[in-house]
């Protein structure tokens, strides 16, 4: 006889149950060996060694780490691992507070209910959450098919949280800008993820310029404009809107001497550039 009406249960288990219930299959971990895992590290307090630096006190139930972390050890693509945890935190089987290079995930145990983050650990907007994931795809860890699925759940997530909340009226936690308001629609949501997705496309052509020759330029600000650092910031809102501006830059070609000076100092004007960002992260 079929079910005609499917009625939604939650199941109680102690972890030995889970341990039991672990199949071995090599160096690759099973989607329950990777739960049991992240049962293991919350239990614990686990802090990854590369985070034993950053100062956040972990509440009960919680641990500190990095997608690459869960990736080298259960031998997983870190998208796969991204997307499991995605679906591991829909069953409200945990609660993740992204970090721009980390994670915070408090495992739901015994209540049935996570532990509440903590007050200056919330979590983040939309905006932030597309930065995070970009930023693997800027330095090359990620294609642009696999972090344009994870940008699209991401999107059709904050739409699903707006129409939600538009019927309870409750907050959505998923958006930040101007979307946290009730005004907020799906234009919104697409506008900030296509800017966020824009910016990243600038900072990976940026990056490819990392090793030019940023030497002319630091030649430019010691011997043409004697060390001054507001001629220095001049010259450099000048550098950046001719590079932007392809008309200005097109415009420069049998111009005086000064502007034909900027298009030459243009490629280390992006190396130097594109080192500052290396450098922070």
């Amino acid at each position: 006889m079929k079910n005609k009406q499917k009625i939604p249960v939650s199941i109680l288990a102690d972890k030995e149950v889970f341990d039991y219930l672990k199949e071995k299959g090599g160096e690759r971990k099973t989607k329950t060996e990777a739960y049991c895992d992240l049962l293991d590290k919350a239990l614990t307090g686990f802090v990854s060694p590369f985070l034993r630096k950053q100062e956040y006190e972990l509440l009960p139930n919680q641990c500190h780490l990095t997608v690459s972390d869960l990736a080298s050890e259960w031998h997983w693509h870190r998208a796969t691992v991204r997307s499991f945890l995605d679906a591991i935190e829909a069953f409200g089987l945990l609660n993740r507070i992204r970090l721009p290079k980390s994670v915070i995930i408090t495992m739901t145990v015994q209540s049935g209910q996570p532990i509440p983050p903590h007050n200056v650990q919330e979590q983040p907007g939309l905006a932030e959450r597309l930065r995070d994931v970009l930023s693997d795809w800027v330095t090359g860890k990620t294609t642009a098919a696999e972090v344009g699925v994870t940008c699209g759940q991401f999107v059709s997530q904050a739409m699903a949280g707006v129409a939600n909340r538009d019927t309870d009226r409750c907050p959505d936690s998923h958006l930040d800008m101007a979307g946290a308001h009730s005004g907020t629609s799906d234009a919104d949501i697409r506008e900030v993820a296509l800017g966020c997705i824009a910016h990243a496309s600038l900072q990976k052509i940026l990056r490819k310029s990392r090793f030019d020759d940023s030497s002319p330029l630091v030649d430019f600000f010691r011997l043409d404009l004697g060390g001054e650092w507001a001629a220095f910031i001049e010259a450099s809102k000048d550098l950046a809107g001719l590079i932007l501006d392809t008309e200005q830059l097109e415009m420069t070609i049998g111009m005086d001497k000064d502007k034909e000076r900027l298009k030459l100092l243009c490629r280390p004007f992006l190396s130097l550039s594109a080192k500052a960002q290396e450098a922070m992260g």
